[in-house]
């Protein structure tokens, strides 16, 4: 079976009674309304993102016969929703799992849709909010591990309010641990390269950043030891780039 030529499943009537109960599909409407924005395929899983028109988003994962994308994208965007409720991000409605056929099963995820416009990080005010913004996730124990630019948003321009969209490859850790200092690291070196910072602005956020959080000596070593590695670990794949 080649997937360039595999349809999607029609939407189960699971899929459309979730969607109808958390709001993002009005009730009675045989034709689903919602506009697909993005479609991927990952081995034999295709991933689906839809707009609904009451301001929602619908990522649906089908996952085919074969190989398959086994990483629970959904499970770890809901969790670290639930668990940043009340900052600046949107709200997960939760997610179901259905059975399209003996051979095809799917997940539907559906969370609410955090309106706002792209950022420019251009005042040191800017800065000083996106380091609340990651230090308030970092302090309920939630690493997002992707902190690209396109991720960040400016929710309100007046006030230059910033949150964050795309939560599918955080992680939710229990305690302040090792391995989540780790990760912390990991996000901020990661911010540093692919957040849109110039370099001043990246040693700013550092400041702001450490003014903001209350680690102890040994956490920090381990968080600074991470962002070596991981920066060197850039720098090296560049260089190797550039030599091909």
């Amino acid at each position: 079976m080649n997937r360039s030529v595999q349809s999607p499943p029609a939407w189960h009537p699971d899929e459309i009674s979730f969607l109808e109960q958390e709001g993002a599909l009005a009730p009675g409407i045989n034709a689903i309304p919602l506009e697909r924005v993005r479609e991927r395929w990952i081995h034999r899983t295709l991933r689906e993102v839809f707009l609904s028109p009451t301001g929602y988003v619908a990522k649906r994962y089908c996952h085919f016969p074969g190989r398959k994308d086994y990483r629970k994208v959904w499970q770890r965007e809901h969790r670290a929703l639930v668990r940043l409720r009340g900052l600046n991000v949107p709200q997960s409605a939760g997610f179901i799992t259905v059975q399209h056929s003996a051979n095809v099963t799917g997940i539907l995820h559906v969370r609410s849709l955090l309106p706002g416009s792209g950022v420019q990080w251009r005042s040191n005010s800017d800065i000083e909010r996106l380091a609340d913004l990651l230090s308030s996730f970092h302090s309920r124990l939630v690493v997002t591990l992707d902190p690209q630019k396109e991720n960040f948003i400016f929710t309100s321009l007046r006030d230059r309010d910033i949150g964050f969209i795309d939560f599918g490859r955080a992680r939710v850790f229990h305690s302040r641990n090792p391995l989540m200092l780790f990760n912390i690291g990991k996000e901020l070196a990661k911010l540093g390269i692919e957040g849109g910072l110039t370099e001043p602005q990246f040693a700013a956020f550092i400041g702001h950043y450490d003014k903001k959080t209350t680690y102890s000596r040994g956490q920090k070593a381990i968080i600074s030891a991470s962002m070596r590695y991981w920066q060197r670990r850039h720098n090296r794949r560049l260089k190797q780039t550039k030599n091909h």
